[in-house]
């Protein structure tokens, strides 16, 4: 970090110290620090040697470091920890968000550490400290794939991106359920693209280059016939596929990591390597995952020209009904601000990922709480907005130039990647995080972005037909009271079923019992707010 950016951020500091701190013990922030900071700030990760949060006597010392009293500036400026989805918009697993509660103990806690005498209470009144796996966040592998040799980044503070390929070796298809990338020198690797490759264009084209690797500034490099698989960011938690499901591998295939390695002021070396998790199943449901790129925008034309603020609108539709799972938007240097929300064939609109401050250094792979469920037909929206001008701090030419689509760092990109499995019955019931999506009341408080909608939605009813159930999802723009009440075709109301609500904004999720009504076709309605949704619902036992 430069000395003056260290600078501001400690004037900032105190700039924010509360006048009159509440008394803060470790056991009032030690929680906070170890699952939001310790992840990434500890030995051997990418935060190392800044400050080490895996313990009071760690992140307390009789020398304390000057990062140390710059938590406070940078907890309030959220730059850390760096969680870039708005939750406002659509919440997913692993969030790392501080409430202004938390901020305000963390604000109290540094500023009473440095003052002559403090006592931090009984330190075993603090949650235990987190205890890190070695080697995997999963498990045991089936098969780790190691870098043949260590890469020489060289120390001349510039960005590089280097792909290798790395053999599976199989004689036979096996089906995979996780893979994990573990940076062999985490300080060093900044993010990964992950490829796979079966027609060895890869190995020919690294054998023209002299070193280990080749270079390669945007993708698995120019001929190689790669499919993309997956990406890893730092402070990213890796994760199963859902169950039952996974990707192939088939014989021989290879995969390519294609690593962007941050500047450094010195020469390090970097050995990483992939955790593979094989699925012992032989039938499993196959991830798809698509990218979205620049070929889908629709006007203008991808083409960002100095001086200019520019947004871009893409469009693509979905060929099946699919169950989406994860979601990942790419920009590079001149990109500001992301949003994807998708419009059902019925007219609803659904977010899903809003990043309303893009920064180069924090891509993640962002995972629902639920099964996104998007009916065949569905349109899939992204506004992607750059900024080509000298307002933009992060713009690395000076004065701005005209900037197109390309591979490198510093031409632009419009993607964003989705995991999706096509659509089964069951999977509106699929939760991995109950915490955020209850099948009784599904409230995890995402209004959309202020004006895109504002009147309540009622979704498609999943599945229709039912047989014993129906998912019903919801969305109110404001708190409001209404229900939810099922006609029969003479326009009878069904006793036990019907369902009212006084809640807050936000999605919704009610499930009905189906089995208690007959078979036939029904009208299930909804009011809330003056209005009345009616949708179609058929019962088959």
């Amino acid at each position: 970090m430069k000395k003056a950016s260290l600078f501001y951020i400690i004037i900032s500091w105190f700039a924010i110290l509360p006048s009159s701190a509440q008394n803060v013990e470790w056991k009032d922030v030690a929680g906070i620090f170890y699952n939001n900071c310790a992840t990434c700030h500890r030995p051997g990760e990418i935060g190392d040697g800044y400050i080490d949060a895996t313990s009071y006597a760690a992140l307390v010392n009789d020398s304390l470091s000057p990062y140390f009293f710059a938590i406070p500036a940078r907890v309030n400026e959220r730059l850390m920890p760096p969680w870039k989805a708005n939750p406002d918009y659509h919440h997913f697993l692993d969030e790392r968000i501080l409430s202004d509660d938390e901020i305000t103990l963390i604000d109290s806690f540094v500023a009473q550490v440095e003052r002559p005498g403090y006592d931090p209470g009984e330190i075993t009144l603090a949650p235990p400290p987190p205890v890190f796996a070695e080697g995997s966040q999963l498990g045991i592998p089936d098969t780790v794939l190691t870098m043949a040799q260590a890469f020489p980044v060289p120390g001349d503070y510039t960005d590089h991106y280097q792909c290798f390929v790395l053999h599976t070796n199989l004689l036979d298809s096996r089906n995979v359920k996780a893979i994990e990338f573990r940076a062999g020198d985490p300080k060093i690797v900044h993010h990964v693209f992950i490829y796979t490759c079966i027609d060895g264009s890869a190995d020919s084209l690294d054998a023209t280059t002299p070193e280990y690797g080749y270079p390669s500034f945007g993708g698995a490099g120019e001929g190689v016939n790669a499919d993309f698989l997956t990406l890893y960011g730092p402070g990213l938690t890796p994760r199963f596929y859902p169950e039952g499901s996974g990707i192939k591998f088939k014989a021989n295939t290879a995969l390519i990591i294609q690593i962007h390695y941050a500047p450094t002021d010195h020469e390090v070396f970097d050995q990483s390597s992939l955790n593979i998790f094989y699925e012992p199943e032989s039938e499993i449901r196959i991830v798809k995952g698509k990218r979205v790129g620049e070929n889908y925008v629709l006007e203008p034309v991808f083409f960002i020209l100095k001086d200019k603020v520019l947004t871009f609108h893409s469009e693509y539709t979905l060929d099946s009904t699919y169950s989406m799972f994860s979601i990942a938007p790419h920009m590079h240097y001149l990109g500001q601000e992301f949003k994807i929300w998708a419009v059902t064939p019925g007219g609803d609109s659904v977010p899903l990922c809003h990043i309303p401050v893009w920064d180069f250094k924090w891509q993640l792979l962002y995972n629902f709480p639920c099964f996104m469920i998007l009916p065949q037909g569905t349109v899939v929206h992204s506004e992607a907005t750059y900024d080509n001008t000298t307002n933009n701090p992060n713009n690395p030419n000076n004065p701005p130039k005209n900037v197109g689509y390309g591979e490198s760092s510093y031409d632009e990109m419009d993607k964003y990647f989705m995991n999706l499995l096509t659509y089964q019955s069951g999977d509106e019931t699929v939760v991995f995080d109950s915490a955020l999506c209850a099948l009784d009341d599904y409230n995890v408080s995402t209004p959309f972005v202020s004006g895109m909608i504002t009147t309540p939605q009622l979704y498609n009813i999943i599945p229709n037909p039912a047989n014993d159930q129906a998912v019903i999802d919801y969305y109110l723009p404001k708190y409001s009271a209404g229900n939810i009440v099922i006609y029969d075709l003479l326009g009878r109301t069904i006793p036990g079923i019907n369902t009212e609500f006084e809640t807050t904004p936000g999605f919704h999720r009610s499930v009905i019992d189906t089995k208690k009504i007959n078979s036939g076709i029904y009208f299930l309605v909804m009011q809330a707010d003056g209005k009345r949704i009616t949708k179609r619902l058929v019962v088959e036992h």
